[in-house]
């Protein structure tokens, strides 16, 4: 069949193929070819993006593996370093005391490690400007976790005439080598925790930490009854070296160079002046944490001697204990949260500060296990909630922009409070040894020094003020008294009783379900 073709008579071109527009459209489709058909050879914009979008998404999935990864190797890195710097934070002292240690290097024990832990903050936040993250992790954890425990670990054998002041000088050593690490391990898991999930996994971190600080610290209580402190101190080292085998696993993300931090101090009365007009609020809280921490820290070091040597407390007894008033602490944040965020920060500054004060009043009236272990609930109870305010206040009364500059100093300042305290509390008990007060003796009268400062130390309380108002502006401090420490903890008590003798079937069966599902989970662990 002869093509048909229609013309333009003006222009002389084929305007149509009367053949291929008698096709089906289909067919036309099918042989007919786009415009720009020849350059499918070459690669378009359209198909660079799509491979560039295609290799980031690769690279995504690659980097979420990594950091997935990461963070289960971090969580047991972390549970083997709580389970050892839970045995060796524990038992140094003790372990003092068993070289013959007096009042005054205990305290000076006690001292030389904030002040090593505090300095080394600076260095530490410089070598991040020039070596790995993970470099400085594993050149502090090889110091402070495994080769300056090896002299402690000799140190009950060696015929030496001053073990306490070698034993003083190496925990100064661990100290700076472990704080050293602070600001680098901080960043790196910033980089890597994404900020979405960052409250869950830091919880479930602290959860399985704190279970493991704990159980740790029970076991290391039976075994030095028996083997001694360099068993126990060997226990800890090891649990420090299968950590290092975790923490090597784990994923260093680039640098996220978001801002230059250059921190400095002023001594010029004229830069103290501006720091006053400019966060009043902030230099009157620093100023209560420096001394209250300088009245807690007289008598704090002491309470373990205390129970040791005027008590006679087993080691055993010394863990369990130390352990009690842990458990309480671990499960009272929620509920001093709650508190929190209903009545504001400062009012819970004021009830924990003031109920911090009778801490050394209590250790006065105790003697038997059950009064310690009662008032070291108590103790870990109410410090629970002051160490929680007093960080939600610092957010609170600190600009975002210069939040770091400000937290610094406030910690830096604190801190002093914290070493001068345990040194005057050392020279303080050594003179004290024979002293007698009335009825009270020894370490007693130092315990109700640090009772009597801590009360002066509340007049500053006064001067802080409330910066997000919430509802504590309708509650009057009293009422916030009453319900924090009588109605809120009752109300919990009654609920509880009443559910569990109201349905006893319901709480069995939920307690076999919980049982069965970490039964659950283990099988499915070892499989």
């Amino acid at each position: 069949m002869a093509e048909k073709r229609i013309i333009d008579r003006k222009t002389g071109l084929v305007i149509r193929d009367s053949t291929k527009a008698n096709q089906k459209p289909s067919a036309a489709k099918s042989v007919a070819k786009p415009p720009g058909a020849f350059k499918s050879y070459f690669p378009s914009k359209q198909s660079k993006n799509r491979t560039a979008k295609t290799g980031k998404a690769l690279k995504k999935e690659s980097h979420s593996q990594k950091v997935s990864k990461s963070l289960r190797a971090s969580t047991s890195e972390g549970a083997f370093n709580a389970a050892a710097s839970s045995i060796t934070s524990t038992f140094v002292t003790p372990l003092a005391l068993a070289l013959k240690a007096t009042n005054a290097e205990i305290g000076l024990l006690s001292a030389v490690q904030s002040l090593a832990h505090t300095v080394a903050q600076i260095p530490g936040a410089k070598m991040t400007e020039r070596y790995s993250r993970k470099s400085i992790w594993m050149l502090s954890q090889l110091m402070s976790k495994i080769i300056l425990w090896i002299p402690i670990i000799l140190l009950p054998f060696l015929p030496l005439d001053s073990p306490v002041m070698i034993l003083i000088i190496l925990m100064a050593a661990i100290a700076f080598f472990s704080g050293l690490r602070a600001p680098a391990w901080a960043s790196l898991m910033g980089d890597l925790v994404p900020l979405s999930i960052r409250g869950k996994y830091f919880g479930m971190r602290n959860m399985i930490t704190g279970v493991a600080g704990i159980s740790a610290t029970v076991v290391a209580g039976i075994f030095v009854a028996q083997y001694g402190f360099s068993m126990i101190f060997l226990i800890a080292v090891l649990l420090s070296i299968v950590s290092v085998f975790y923490f090597i696993r784990m994923y260093e993300p680039s640098f996220k160079n978001i801002f230059h931090y250059k921190h400095a101090f002023g001594f010029s009365p004229g830069g103290w002046k501006t720091s006053l007009t400019v966060n009043k609020a902030l230099v009157v809280f620093t100023v209560y944490l420096f001394f209250m921490n300088f009245a807690v820290e007289i008598a704090s070091p002491f309470y373990a001697v205390y129970m040791l040597k005027d008590l006679g407390v087993s080691y055993f007894w010394f863990a369990v204990l130390t352990v009690a008033g842990a458990i309480i602490r671990i499960f009272s944040f929620r509920y001093w949260g709650r508190l929190n965020d209903r009545f504001g920060s400062r009012k819970i500054l004021v009830v924990t500060g003031f109920f911090a004060c009778f801490t050394p009043l209590f250790w006065l009236f105790v003697s038997d296990i059950w009064q310690i272990a009662l008032l070291k609930m108590f103790d870990g109870f109410i410090w629970a909630g002051a160490d929680l305010v007093v960080f939600n206040y610092l957010l609170d009364i600190t600009p975002a922009n210069k939040r770091p500059q400000y937290v610094a100093n406030n910690n830096f300042f604190a801190g002093w409070g914290t070493i001068l305290g345990a040194l005057a509390g050392g020279m303080l008990a050594e003179s004290l040894v024979s002293a007698r007060f009335g009825w009270l003796q020894g370490l007693q009268i130092l315990f109700l020094i640090s009772f009597l400062l801590r009360l002066a130390v509340l007049s500053i309380l006064p001067k802080i003020r409330e910066i997000d108002v919430k509802q504590s502006a309708l509650a009057p401090i009293r009422y916030v008294f009453w319900q924090s420490m009588a109605v809120e903890p009752a109300h919990g008590l009654k609920n509880s009783l009443f559910y569990t003798f109201r349905y006893p079937v319901k709480v069995k069966k939920e307690l076999e379900g919980s049982v069965k599902k970490i039964e659950y989970k283990i099988k499915m662990k070892k499989n």
